[in-house]
């Protein structure tokens, strides 16, 4: 796997490398960990200017990508920015294993063979359900796995 990083602190930059490494491994099969590359990338402005906290792109093709880029909004708490990172790992998983392909020309999105209309609400959306459904699990298992649960930081709640 290869994985940039830009923008950030070096200690944000430490924890997002560990993180982003630790979904990779835990959710990708080796051969997918192998030839994946994650251009993460810190913007101070992203929910201030398009609402949303992170996204994912990918840089190559739509079916089966191998290359992203994450963006995730730095402005907020540390620990909302781990989940939100481990958020944007399973859509990561999901495009590249083919469950989700972006069909853009086509106002839709293809989710394990369904198309499924982009005006579906978000909340709807059967990648976001996988997806919220899982970020908070990797979240912690990472937090633990390094040892940073008893850090206060990874306890904090948030609006």
């Amino acid at each position: 796997m290869n994985i940039t990083i830009s923008g950030g602190n070096k200690k944000l930059y430490d924890l997002a490398h560990s993180i982003v490494d630790y979904c990779s491994k835990t959710i990708l099969s080796k051969q997918l960990y192998n030839t994946i590359s994650i251009d993460l990338e810190f913007d101070k402005n992203l929910h201030k200017e398009s609402g949303v906290l992170a996204e994912v792109d990918f840089d190559d093709r739509n079916h089966k990508p191998r290359e992203f880029t994450i963006t995730v909004d730095c402005s907020v708490s540390k620990r909302r920015i781990m989940e939100s990172i481990a958020h944007e790992m399973i859509h990561v998983k999901q495009y590249a294993k083919g469950e989700m392909v972006d069909l853009e020309r086509c106002g839709s999105t293809k989710w394990q063979n369904k198309i499924i209309d982009k005006k579906t609400n978000y909340w709807d959306r059967p990648w976001e359900i996988e997806a919220h459904g899982k970020e908070l699990g990797l979240f912690v298992r990472w937090a633990e796995h390094n040892l940073l649960g008893s850090q206060a930081w990874t306890q904090e709640k948030y609006n």
